[in-house]
């Protein structure tokens, strides 16, 4: 056997021994943050104003399971309100990404 051989099979045991322990300690983790968290009582969702208009309640609670999913520990959500500016935010990002192209002289 070829040292090229040799060294490719240690490097993919290796990777392989990394990639079982990752796993494994990725597993204890969230086996003790279950442990560690109460879960948090459910409270029903009601319509967010912003302004004259309401939130759908299904976007509010895409927010809240968002919002959960990320911190994972107890919170409650206070304020939900529409970024009206957002709309302008992809076109404004591309003239950055046109002006930034262009050689200054």
């Amino acid at each position: 056997m070829n040292y090229q051989t040799l060294g490719l099979l240690i490097l993919l045991g290796a990777l392989t021994y990394l990639w079982l322990v990752v796993n494994r300690l990725s597993r204890t983790v969230r086996i003790l943050e279950q442990r560690a968290l109460p879960s948090a009582p459910a409270q029903p969702a009601r319509p967010v104003t912003a302004g004259a208009e309401a939130l759908d309640e299904g976007v509010v609670a895409a927010i809240a399971a968002a919002v959960a999913i990320v911190i994972r520990v107890p919170h409650r959500i206070v304020a939900v309100h529409p970024d009206y500016g957002a709309q302008h935010a992809w076109s404004a990002e591309g003239r950055r990404e046109i002006y930034l192209s262009h050689k200054v002289r």
